[in-house]
């Protein structure tokens, strides 16, 4: 695994939101926290939240990409902590005042501290699906998630179509 991208989608905001908020206070506090909302089919992809931590410990950060599911757009960000709730549980922000507000009412199976948002072109980067780590093995069976396996991201629509929060990738 050589990244991932983190599904969203702007319901609780206006367009272009959830972005602007965490951006906000990337550029009061130099990170912000941003919460992992799965699907109720999906599990918490545990070995990757491992992996991911370890690299964040060994190195200044994990790179990874955000997608807007509604605008269809893509982020680069750098996750620099992640913090894992035990499952089945979920876990409040770890730090309130590095989270936008909305974040305050609930609690969710994840979170990763970001240090960094910049919106990318998917035709500039080679961003190559290799696994869908919070969807059962017969799930993954079906042709949505079969029919972009293995192949080069070049529109962002074919993500949309796999219904999840979490792609497993090769930049």
């Amino acid at each position: 695994m050589d990244s991932i991208i983190l599904r969203f989608r702007d319901l609780i905001t206006e367009e272009g939101g959830t972005i602007l908020d965490h951006q906000d206070l990337i550029n009061n506090h130099g990170e912000v926290w941003w919460g992992w909302w799965m699907k109720q089919y999906e599990t918490p992809p545990i070995e990757q939240f491992k992996f991911i931590k370890t690299i964040c410990d060994e190195k200044e950060y994990f790179k990874a990409y955000l997608f807007n599911s509604g605008s269809l757009k893509i982020f680069r960000t750098n996750i620099i902590d992640i913090k894992v709730a035990p499952i089945p549980t979920t876990i409040g922000t770890p730090y309130p005042e590095k989270s936008p507000n909305y974040y305050h009412r609930g609690s969710y199976p994840a979170w990763f501290l970001l240090s960094r948002i910049d919106e990318v072109k998917v035709e500039e980067k080679n961003i190559l699906i290799k696994d869908f780590p919070t969807v059962s093995t017969k799930k993954k069976n079906e042709a949505r998630f079969k029919n972009i396996l293995d192949k080069k991201v070049t529109n962002l629509e074919g993500l949309r179509q796999t219904d999840v929060t979490m792609w497993l990738v090769e930049i």
